[in-house]
């Protein structure tokens, strides 16, 4: 029989710290770390290592002599990195991540002249020169609590990665790991000076890994998929004997793959210093296809055909998967590359918000962008080849091709183009090679390209691989799926009404003239800009929005065909009169004079645009209405829920809020495909965006995509996973409810809810049971938005499903009381109250309750008054509340409470073996919560009462000196309790401020308590040993670092 038993440690934890150090990592133990800390644990860098590295890396030049830098600066190169100001965890991130990569100057004195010189705290250039480490259970004191992450590694001394480890046959056991990483982040109760300075996070177990960024929301928790074989390699390295460790003969977990493709130190430091970036108010890091592509564009363009110009290409990356951040991490290792004589990018865009993203990329790598004013500017910028980085708007480098005479026929200048199916392959790519003939040009492209557009790139060099294609964005979770609702059906033209209209404007006209007028009117744009139609729509989505997404968090945008139209739109909404339709809208159109928003030839501002832009441009400028407009739209405030667009904002914009397009338009090829693709980002709460097509472009989608005339230009394998009808997902519903009651197959009568409640008490089954409550409330809310959803299914059988869905909600809450769960439903909460309002009585929604308050006595009694259930349901709701509050509180006082907490498991398991019954249990439970809340134990002296902190010392020599107990009523027992109240005594004596990061104080702290207790050991009547002594007075300064401020 199998000794292998699945723990963390042997499990997960240990192998991975085992192939860390195969991998090039030294072993650093946990009292090691300690020690070069100087002794505090709220210090997270190793000073000991970084000053010995700082050393051994720097050095100047002066007068062609080279020194070595000062101690005084060592160290205060020591002392900037350890106290970046504090800003936030993602500003004091940056920060510091600038120190890493840029270092930091210092004035040094040399021959009497005083000049400054950059001490870096990495060597970039020879990652040899560095070391590396990694530690395990490292111990780091925050405000209010000390963490134990499971693996740190350190570069140079400085925490580069935290890796929280899980088994593998723990339910949820990912979801856990990153929301360690997350509570650890928290300036309260976390470690945040550990994050600040982490470049990788990782939540590993066995089977699973996901790697994220500091301050990145669950969702945005990537999977690596390497290229290539990593099998062999990670075997070989298995069986190494690097670094003093043993062969392992086992085959490679996924774990294994994993952290060798992202820890090995060399890939560790590239993903670092070339792939990581902040934008705005977000770190990021490359998810594997930007790495990969980029990597493989590196290679590529290093290639010369017989003309001497380097080979490009395309790339190919679905939209809102990152496309502009693999943009903006190829022209930074572009800019980097040693290969190649002074290389520089020029990044041709339609985006100006682009601009500041790629400015403050370009500032951590010490290089600095110049943005092109106009065509002139942008012709001297590409003249000054003292320039490395230009961005410039397509419609510039129009301007300065038609402009001057200019050619710069260097082999080093690389052209990155945005959205290069709108520019690169028409008449501007031409342009742009008279002008940089030599130069090598790299499309992107965040669509599909067209049948025609295909042998056009491969004149370029064809694509760059890999591309990322919808269907792998929507597999790896990097997007939402989208589902298409056609409502078309829904409008009820009056035709007879519109041909008397037609017929009384024809009076004066010939019969030519007539059937011209006539076409016209019959077109689709016409048609939906009559405002028969637009009132059907208005009333539509104010119904559709108001009762399925309205004070849900999430936004919506409405694509109409014209600007005069979404006037109108705007106009009907605003008049809405009912208040549970209404819906705050804001338009956004061009202005007159701007070439887009432009659906016809002819079409001539109306008098309704230009009232509106002067509206608009009352108080403040366009590009002010638009930037505070969008930055509401952005937001969670519902003073803008619905953005009415007519082609602005349909293309390049991202908003992950946003949730719904109903489009009112006519859209077809990359049109159609950017504009559904603003409801695709990632957000907390979205597992889909949803495209509602009042135009019919896509009818039913019972059919191929490319069987539509909309996009029959795209072959079909790159068009697969772009839009999944929702009626599939609406069919999934009774297998999602059918998986609910599943939790519950074990419980013989279905209709006894103290049966099903007893059956939730196992913290892994609740854990399965809300993950299915989920998916079936979301799959649910989904159905109930859509009209095919009463089509599919009887009225009787939708009432069942929402009212299964009332309670299974009930039954969760209970149970959260019950057992005391600390869970966040914030990301359905709102949209599950939202369902129960809209169809089911006012009655129906009861908001959950906190778990109940033991420590207020008159809320305590009210509180287990209003449980409804069983008397064990009350006395399981104490019982589960005191084991929550002693997880929180145990190193305030260890002994006591974990005596407690053996106590409530002990009665528990009485009523679980039916050994008491259920007054019993609740009598049994009332009687440990009054001792519980009053620090009452039998055989805690009294003279120990309302001493909380002398009790955890009374308790700490207690457990100590007599492991299988003294008799409480002994005189010695009495002494024990003195001796507490007098360590407790000296310890107040000798607080100061911020004395848990003054070693001196520590150590004075562990002194006076060892005088004491040597002073003292006659009086307990057993020998006390220093190995003794010294565990108490480590239990004593761990408890002291809780209790006391």
């Amino acid at each position: 029989m199998s000794n292998k038993s699945y723990t963390e440690t042997t499990d997960s934890q240990q192998p991975a710290l085992n192939l860390l150090r195969k991998l090039g990592w030294t072993y650093i133990s946990p009292e090691q770390t300690v020690t070069e800390r100087g002794g505090i644990m709220s210090n997270v860098i190793l000073e000991g290592v970084l000053e010995k590295q700082l050393k051994e890396i720097n050095e100047f030049e002066y007068k062609g002599n080279k020194y070595k830098f000062s101690d005084g600066n060592i160290h205060s190169a020591i002392h900037a990195l350890k106290n970046v100001p504090d800003e936030g965890l993602l500003r004091t991130s940056e920060r510091a991540y600038d120190l890493f990569t840029l270092g930091k100057s210092f004035e040094e004195t040399i021959q009497g002249d005083k000049k400054s010189f950059t001490i870096r705290y990495i060597d970039w250039e020879n990652l040899q020169n560095n070391v590396y480490h990694v530690t395990d259970e490292f111990v780091v004191d925050g405000i209010k609590e000390t963490r134990r992450p499971d693996l740190v590694l350190f570069v140079n001394g400085i925490p580069f990665g935290v890796i929280e480890n899980k088994r593998r046959d723990k339910n949820l056991s990912l979801e856990e790991s990153i929301s360690q990483h997350i509570r650890n982040q928290g300036k309260e109760f976390g470690i945040p000076r550990l994050y600040q300075y982490s470049q990788l996070l990782l939540a590993v177990q066995p089977n699973e890994v996901k790697y994220g960024v500091i301050d990145a929301n669950p969702k945005f928790w990537s999977y690596w998929k390497e290229e290539g074989d990593v099998e062999q390699p990670v075997s070989k390295i298995l069986q190494s004997t690097a670094n003093g460790t043993t062969p392992e003969k086992r085959l490679p977990t996924e774990q294994d793959r994993i952290l060798y493709c992202l820890c090995r130190p060399e890939r560790l430091m590239e993903i670092t210093y070339k792939f990581s970036l902040y934008d705005a108010t977000i770190k990021k890091a490359a998810r594997y296809q930007q790495y990969f592509t980029v990597k493989n564009t590196l290679t590529r363009i290093k290639e010369l055909n017989p003309q001497g110009q380097r080979k490009g290409g395309v790339i190919w990356h679905t939209q809102g998967s990152g496309k502009s951040l693999t943009m903006v991490m190829l022209a930074k290792c572009i800019s980097l590359e040693k290969d190649i004589a002074n290389p520089r990018v020029v990044i041709v865009t339609d985006r100006i918000d682009l601009d500041k993203q790629i400015y403050n990329t370009f500032h951590h790598c010490g290089k600095t962008p110049k943005r092109a004013k106009s065509g002139n500017h942008l012709i001297d910028l590409i003249n000054d080849n003292g320039v490395e980085i230009i961005t410039t708007v397509i419609d510039k480098f129009e301007s300065a091709i038609s402009r001057r005479d200019f050619a710069n026929d260097s082999q080093n200048i690389f052209v990155l183009v945005d959205e290069s199916h709108r520019s690169q392959y028409g008449t501007t790519h031409a342009q742009m090679k008279r002008v940089l003939p030599k130069a090598c040009y790299i499309g992107f492209t965040g669509t599909p390209l067209l049948h025609k557009d295909k042998s056009t790139a491969n004149k370029f060099g064809g694509f760059i691989l890999p591309t990322y294609s919808i269907k792998k964005a929507v597999d790896d979770k990097a997007v939402v799926p989208l589902l298409y609702e056609g409502r078309s059906a829904k409008l009820t033209v009056n035709q007879s009404q519109i041909d008397k209209g037609f017929d009384r404007l024809a009076e004066p006209l010939t019969e030519y003239q007539t059937k011209d007028l006539k076409r016209k009117f019959s077109s689709i744009t016409e048609i939906y800009k009559s405002q028969q139609v637009i009132e059907e729509i208005v009333y539509d989505i104010s119904k559709h929005y108001c009762e399925n997404w309205k004070e849900s968090g999430f936004k919506a945008m409405l694509a109409v065909p014209l600007r005069e139209t979404a006037l109108q739109y705007q106009k009907l909404f605003e008049g809405q009169t009912n208040p549970k339709l209404k819906i705050n809208t804001a338009v956004i159109i061009s202005a007159p004079d701007s070439r887009e928003d432009h659906e016809e030839v002819d079409e001539e501002p109306s008098d309704e645009v230009q009232k509106f832009m002067l509206r608009i441009t009352k108080n403040s400028t366009v590009e002010q209405y638009e930037e505070t407009t969008i930055e509401k739209f952005k937001s969670d405030s519902e003073d803008v829920e619905l953005l009415i667009v007519v082609s602005k904002l349909l293309t390049g914009f991202d908003a992950p809020r946003c949730s719904i397009l109903y489009i009112a338009k006519h859209l077809q090829d990359h049109g159609l495909l950017q504009a559904i693709a603003r409801v695709n980002r990632l957000f907390e709460g979205k597992d889909f965006g949803h495209i509602i097509d009042y135009v019919g472009i896509l009818g039913k989608l019972d059919k191929a995509l490319t069987d539509y005339q909309e996009l029959e230009g795209f072959d079909t394998e790159d068009l697969e996973g772009t839009i999944t009808n929702i009626t599939d997902e609406i069919k999934k519903l009774p297998q999602r409810y059918s998986e609910l009651w599943d939790v519950f197959k074990e419980v013989p009568n279905k209709k006894d809810i103290e049966a099903l409640e007893r059956h939730l008490a196992p913290k892994d089954i609740r854990d399965l049971f809300r993950e299915k409550l989920i998916a079936y409330a979301r799959n649910l809310q989904l159905a109930l938005s859509s009209d095919e959803f009463y089509i599919i299914f009887r009225e009787d059988r939708i009432k069942h499903f929402v009212s299964e869905l009332k309670f299974f909600k009930s039954l969760r809450d209970s149970v959260s009381i019950r057992y005391a769960d600390k869970i966040s439903y914030k990301e359905y909460e709102k949209r599950v109250r939202k369902l129960l309002n809209t169809h089911i009585n006012a009655d129906g929604v009861e908001i959950i309750t906190e778990p109940i308050n033991i420590f207020d006595e008159e809320l305590f009694k009210k509180e287990v008054e209003r449980i409804t259930g069983s008397v064990a349901s009350k006395a399981d709701a104490i019982a589960y509340k005191m084991k929550s509050v002693i997880s929180m509180r145990m190193d305030e006082d260890p002994v006591f409470f974990k005596k407690f907490s053996q106590l409530i498991d002990e009665t528990i398991k009485g009523f679980l073996e039916k050994r008491l019954t259920e007054a019993q249990y609740l009598a049994s439970m009332m009687n440990i919560r009054n001792n519980f809340v009053h620090g009452t134990m039998e055989g805690t002296p009294t003279v120990l009462s309302g001493k909380q902190e002398a009790r955890a010392f009374y308790g700490i020599i207690k457990s100590a000196l007599f492991k299988n107990g003294s008799d409480n009523n002994s005189p010695v027992n009495e002494k024990l309790a003195h001796a507490g109240i007098e360590i407790d005594s000296i310890l107040q004596k000798l607080l100061i401020r911020d004395w848990k990061k003054n070693e001196d104080v520590q150590k004075q702290m562990k002194n006076e308590v060892e005088d004491y207790l040597l002073a003292k050991r006659g009086d307990f009547g057993v020998e006390i040993s220093f190995e003794q002594i010294d565990g108490i007075l480590e239990d004593v300064l761990r408890v002291a670092k809780t209790v006391y401020k």
